[in-house]
């Protein structure tokens, strides 16, 4: 349905009657310059057109294919959105706990230092250590109140960011709880996540294809206007009325565009298919190459935790003969650096650890 209308007039010159006049929308004249009066004539006309295909209503159900392919489309769009964004918060999040139990970690050595301190002490009270060890254990905690402040405000940049990420306005710095992250199952039914675009652009296509089609079919419309139309302007209030009719078209030849057309539509969707195939490709090797990785962790896990128990049971020993004038202060805290870095490389190697399943699970919907 449509809302119509126009206003013609057609000016002459008109010599009717001897005279010289020129009128703006003559309705009629015999003596005159201008256009054929019996051809053109000023008219005005307003009213409304309503058209109906009489043939069928399969324009009616392409579109409604369409539209249902274009919510779907969208739909989609939003979860590949959700999954992303998923993604993105919790990557941000493990930085920020990487940081707080680094932070924590470095809290813990510092009581650890002070009471070594405090063993040092009371040995160079009995003469059996001397104030350089006292010093060296100082320089140890100053370097670990360094690194604890590091730790500090990585984390606050990194919590920043991930409030930023999430909306959220508040600046301040707050606990996070740990979480614990496993691999998910894989999806057994129904397309990826990151292969079901294309099957949403095949589908937009074919239905593409068959909307085309649609115009090489017969279409057989009523049309029924009704309204105000009329040639003298002075009476256009007694003119309203309607009428009705039908019209029928039926395209014969189009000069190859079909053909064309059809062309286009399948060199569209051998494109899709290979670019499916392609990220069903890259979703495989990014699946294996998680495991892998996963797998060597694993290991690395392993050996740091063995390597850390017996840098456990030296420093126990280390400790009593210390206490006892055996072992020097030195040699103590050289071993205690190590352990303690060895205890940094393995938060490192956890944190890593969890990045890696969270990748696996994005890959794996």
């Amino acid at each position: 349905m449509e809302l119509n209308g126009d206003y013609l007039f057609v000016p002459i010159i008109s010599k009717d009657g001897g005279r010289t006049s020129f009128k703006f929308n003559a309705q009629d004249a015999a003596d005159y310059y201008g256009y054929d009066l019996g051809e053109s004539s000023g008219h005005l006309h307003a009213g409304v057109t309503l058209t109906q295909p009489l043939l069928g209503r399969a324009p009616y159900k392409t579109a409604r294919e369409q539209s249902q392919i274009n919510m779907e489309t969208a739909r989609y769009n939003i979860r590949l959105e959700e999954h992303q964004l998923e993604r993105m918060v919790t990557e941000q999040y493990l930085l920020c706990l990487l940081d707080q139990t680094q932070a924590a970690f470095a809290d813990s050595i510092d009581m650890l230092l002070e009471r070594k301190a405090e063993t040092v002490r009371k040995l160079a009270g009995c003469g059996m250590a001397k104030q350089s060890d006292l010093r060296l254990i100082a320089i140890e905690q100053s370097a670990n109140d360094e690194l604890r402040c590091s730790y500090l405000q990585s984390f606050h940049a990194h919590l920043m960011e991930l409030n930023t990420i999430c909306g959220i306005s508040d600046t301040n710095d707050i606990l996070l709880p740990d979480i614990d992250i496993g691999p998910c199952l894989p999806a057994t039914d129904g397309e990826s996540l990151f292969t079901e675009q294309y099957v949403h652009d095949s589908l937009n296509v074919d239905a593409s294809w068959r909307s085309f089609n649609l115009k090489y079919k017969p279409r057989l419309d009523l049309f029924v206007d009704g309204g105000m139309q009329a040639g003298a302007f002075s009476e256009w209030y007694r003119h309203f009325g309607l009428s009705a009719g039908l019209t029928l078209s039926w395209t014969i030849a189009d000069g190859g565009q079909k053909k064309w057309k059809k062309r286009q539509s399948e060199l569209q969707q051998h494109t899709i298919s290979t670019y499916k195939a392609n990220a069903a490709n890259e979703r495989d090797m990014r699946l294996k190459q998680s495991l892998a990785e996963l797998g060597m962790f694993e290991r690395r896990l392993d050996a740091m935790a063995k390597r850390i128990g017996e840098y456990d049971g030296i420093l126990s020993d280390y400790s009593k003969e210390m206490e006892a004038g055996q072992v020097s202060v030195l040699d103590y805290m050289q071993l205690l650096h190590d352990r303690i870095q060895a205890e940094r490389d393995r938060l490192l190697l956890q944190a890593n650890r969890k990045l890696v399943i969270v990748t696996y699970n994005y890959w794996n919907h």
